[in-house]
Formats: structure tokens, sequence, C-alpha cells
């Protein structure tokens, strides 16, 4: 899950009176929050993935005033008139490479200004922000700006690189928009998401001056915001405008909290004019108290409701009966009366719902599938097999092996090469184990029950999931023979009359491996891993393994009550 170190002193600064750590702590137990390791100032958090407003200082102390009874409701009113002239044009040219843009512009309070601090937590934000929602910068970016040193309307159009002089942020001296993409590791890193061949991604403004090449990098000067600025341009690019916005919904919340007026920025594109008041109007919902009841089990009062919501740092009013609620630009997580209930659980705080016994027609028993596993885990265990439970997620490498009758799908943004695929075999999982325990005697004997993931062109999704179980022996001696040892004694408790057909699976040696196939569909496969793979994992003696389809046997044969022996 996400985290980031947070500054406890700030977070302190921005709460009506100070609160210990421990007080801290045990509030944040009451949340989506998991407090980690504290060095001196920094108290590194951890949050769920839909609670990234928590990963800032303004953001967990807003969250703690609220929990704690020193705030309530939602504190936000946007300005809904731009700052005059401060207005955007977007060029079509944009719209088959990064085609969404939208921005506000923030003004500091009176006799306030941006401050080190400040400047400190926003760039960090920004960064954690690429990271996640905009999923390294993919899907969205983030770009701040002096405004009392530009000159608007801004201009995001597509370029020639030839055109471009540029100069990068934190260098003093001018480059060619060639050489920047070629040389700079930004530019290597990102380029091709803001590059179209010789046409870039730019945004200048009414003098001509490039405040960036998104999403690669801000110019110096007109792209650097700097302790003292009064009033700052936050924009965002990319290929999905509720991401935009989600982005931009963020970056409010550490100015807002301070006190900064949220102004929207028009934006003039080819398909019209939108006025940039979507941006940072609140969202509206209406929760009813019959929909509380029903998934929380108790029954609130419109103006329980109300006070919840308010602890939850949301605005709500009670009108006709029912509560109408708005949401803040940084809570994209809320789009469902079910979100709201949330909200109002975590808000009264689940040590005080009692808990109830929900009464059945039936006595509970596990179900013909549950049975199944269970029978297949005792036979396992009889033959002297450990269970292992490994990642869904497995490696580019391990991919690579084969070893699977379908290939595994790829992730489109992998938070790092080591879970990079979905699995659609357990036995690279179980060989990549059998890998990091070289240093452990032979036979090494290991299993699992669990999910894969196919392909399935009629599945909404594309893909399916199956339940498989595999067995994997390391030993001297072990091969092929093993395997269709062990599969003649499975045909055989499960009552099956079926013989082996040659079968090539990637990864093993040629001619040891095989399937099973009854009423015409595969119910396990075997085979003898390759030595070239166990050579490359340092696994000194032979590899043999086996997958049995439960999900298909389960279609095929209803399950035995009594659970043979092993």
């Amino acid at each position: 899950m996400p985290q980031s170190p947070l500054s406890l002193d700030r977070i302190n600064a921005s709460l009506p009176r100070p609160i210990s750590e421990e007080a801290l702590r045990e509030t944040l137990f009451r949340s989506k929050v998991e407090p980690g390791a504290r060095a001196g100032d920094r108290l590194t958090v951890e949050v769920t993935p839909d609670r990234l407003d928590l990963l800032d200082e303004a953001g967990l102390a807003r969250e703690l005033a609220g929990l704690l009874g020193l705030a309530r409701g939602m504190g936000y009113a946007f300005e809904p008139a731009p700052l005059p002239g401060v207005e955007a044009r977007q060029n079509a040219s944009v719209s088959p490479l990064r085609g969404e843009f939208a921005a506000v512009a923030l003004e500091a309070p009176p006799e306030g200004a941006l401050d080190a601090g400040l400047l400190d937590e926003v760039i960090r934000f920004q960064e954690l922000l690429h990271a996640t929602t905009g999923r390294d910068r993919r899907a969205g970016s983030l770009g701040l700006y002096p405004l009392e040193r530009l000159t608007p309307p801004f201009r995001y159009a597509l370029e020639p690189l030839g055109q471009i002089r540029f100069l990068p942020l934190a260098s003093s001296q001018e480059t060619s928009g060639k050489e920047f993409y070629q040389t700079h590791p930004l530019a290597l890193r990102y380029g091709d998401l803001g590059r179209q061949g010789d046409l870039v991604l730019t945004l200048r403004d009414e003098e001509d001056r490039i405040l960036s090449l998104p999403p690669v990098l801000n110019a110096a000067t007109t792209g650097e915001i700097r302790p003292g600025d009064h009033r700052i341009l936050v924009e965002a690019t990319g290929t999905r405008i509720a991401r935009v916005r989600e982005l931009i919904g963020y970056m409010l919340l550490p100015f807002v909290e301070r006190g900064w007026k949220a102004h929207p920025v028009p934006v003039h594109g080819p398909e019209g004019t939108r006025d940039g008041r979507e941006v940072l109007s609140p969202r509206k919902f209406t929760l009813a108290g019959t929909g509380v009841q029903r998934l929380l089990g108790v029954r609130l009062t419109a103006g329980e409701l109300t006070e919840h919501l308010l602890t939850a740092r949301l605005g709500a009013e009670v009108r006709e009966g029912k509560v109408h609620v708005e949401v803040p630009p940084w809570r994209p997580d809320l789009l469902a009366e079910v979100d709201l209930v949330e909200e109002v659980a975590i808000a009264r705080g689940y040590g005080r719902f009692l808990p109830i016994l929900p009464p059945s027609p039936t006595r509970g028993a596990r179900s013909r599938s549950a049975r199944r596993e269970a029978q297949l885990r005792e036979v396992a265990l009889g033959m002297d097999f450990q269970e292992l439970y490994t990642p869904v997620l497995i490696s580019g490498v391990a991919a690579g092996w084969g070893l699977a009758l379908a290939e595994p799908l790829a992730l489109v943004n992998p938070v790092s090469t080591e879970f990079s695929h979905i699995r659609s075999s357990l036995v690279p999982g179980l060989v990549a184990a059998l890998a990091r325990n070289t240093r452990s005697p032979y036979p090494q004997r290991a299993f699992e029950l669990g999910p894969v993931v196919l392909r399935d062109g009629e599945a909404a999704t594309g893909t399916r999931t199956d339940r498989h179980w595999a067995l994997v022996e390391s030993a001297a001696g072990s091969g092929f023979a093993r395997a269709a040892a062990w599969s003649e004694r499975l045909l055989g408790l499960f009552g099956l009359q079926a013989g082996r057909e040659p079968f090539e699976v990637p990864g093993t040696l040629p001619g040891r491996s095989a399937q099973v196939r009854v009423a015409g569909e595969t119910v396990l496969w075997m085979g003898e891993v390759h030595p070239r793979i166990l050579s490359e994992l340092h696994v000194r003696e032979p590899v043999a393994f086996l997958v049995l389809h439960s999900s298909t046997l389960e279609r095929l044969r209803p399950v035995s009550s009594a659970v043979p022996g092993p």
C-alpha cells in the first residue's frame, strides 16, 4: 500500500491543538492509516490506495481533527470567479497524445505567502501523486508555476522539436529541445509520453516563454515556484479528464487547508470552452437512513448521520428528511452511497457497533468445492508435501520459464519487476520457492492450492479465475516417472479412468511432459523442469511437477463423502 514519511511538527501545526504521538497512533487506528516507523520528526504512514489525501500532512491533520472532535465539516469554499485574464488555450494538436488539460489558480491568504515548509510538502506530495494516481506520469502529471511572474493566457500545444529552446529546472544553461530529449535523465525516462516523432508538448505563456515540456520537466524561472510567491498556477495533463481532475483535486489540499483560495481557470479547447469550475466544485450526494440501516445494521436519525458526516470532514445538512452531502475535490474515492456509509462507520467508530449473529434457516456446512480442496490437502500432506502460499503476481523472469499451458498476463504498469505478471500456473511460483531454499537439504517437496488467471474472450473482463492444485519435488532421482506415478494415484483416488497423452509444456525437457483429459477437458498435466531453468536458479536436483485443475475436476464428478487416506 502507498506510504510516505510525514512531519509530526507540521501535522501538529495544522491542528487546533497539538496531540501526543500516542494519541495520534490511537486515533489513526480508527481510520485507514497505519502508522509505521518514527525517525526524528518523521513518521512513516501507510494508507489504503483510496485515501491518498492522508499521505499529506494537511490531509492527515484534517482527518485527525475530525476524529478528535477538534473540527467539523468540509471547511472548503472555492472562488467561483476566475482571476482576471487567467485562462488557457488548448490546441487540437495535443489530442492524440495527451489530450486532457485542466488548471486552477491559487491565491495566498492576506499577509501570507508560500513558505519553505509548504513548498517541500507540495513537491513531495506532487511526486507521490505522479507515482500513484498518475501511474508514473503515464495517466497524468502535475505542474506548478509562479503566476505572478507569468503573462496569461497560457497555451498548451504540440510543437516542432527544432523550434524549442529550453532552460531546464535547476539548470543555468539553456539547451535545444533535441539535446534536452537526448541527454536529460527525466527526458530519457518520460520523454516518449510527451513526444510524437519530431513534435513535443509545450506549455507557454502570452510572451511565448516555455513554462514546461509536459509531462517531463518545468522550465527554470518561469516554471519554478519559490518561497514568497502569492499566486500559483496548478495544471495537469493526462489521457483521461477524470484522472486530470483527481490530480488537481489532491494538489488543492495542502494549499486550501492553509487558507489559500482556489480560482477556476477557463480552458478554450477544440470542443469549446470549459469554465474550470468542475475541477473545484464539491460533488453532491443524497444519503437516506434506510441505506445506512441496510448496510450497517443500525438505525440512525438524519441528525445523527449529519453529525457523523461532519466528523468525516464532509459537508452535510438535513433537507426534507434526507441528508444532503458535499464532497471536496480531494476525495475522489467517494463515489456512491456505500462509500458515504463507510465514512459514517469510521466516524461513529466500529467499536460502537454491537455484533449481531444473522439468522440462518440452515446449518452451516462446507461447500462441495471446500470439501474437495480439504481432500486434496490431506492427500498432499500424506505424501509428505509442505503447503506453500506464493503470490498471484510473478516476475517477468518466472513468466519466461513457461511451465504453464497459457501465457501469464502482463501488467501494464507493474510496481516492480518482481511482480509484473499475473500467474496462469502455480508451478513458476513453487519452482521459485525451491530456488530460495537451496541451502536446505533434499528432497524438497511443496504443494499449493490457489487461484490462477486465464484469458477468456467470453468473460466481461476478458479473463477468468480457476483453482489449481500443484505438487513439485526436487530430489535425487526425481523426474517425469515420479510425476506419472502421482497422476495414477490421484486418478485412482477420484475414481477416474483415463490415460496419459504426450503433451509439450514450455519449460520442460522434450518428451518428458504429458496431460490427462477426461470428457475432452484437461484434468491434470505434469512434467520435468528443464535443466537450463534449474541451472539458472542454482537448484541442484531434478524437479518434477504435477498440476491438477481442481475446478475442472469439480465439474466432472461430485466429491465423495469419504476422504481417502494417503
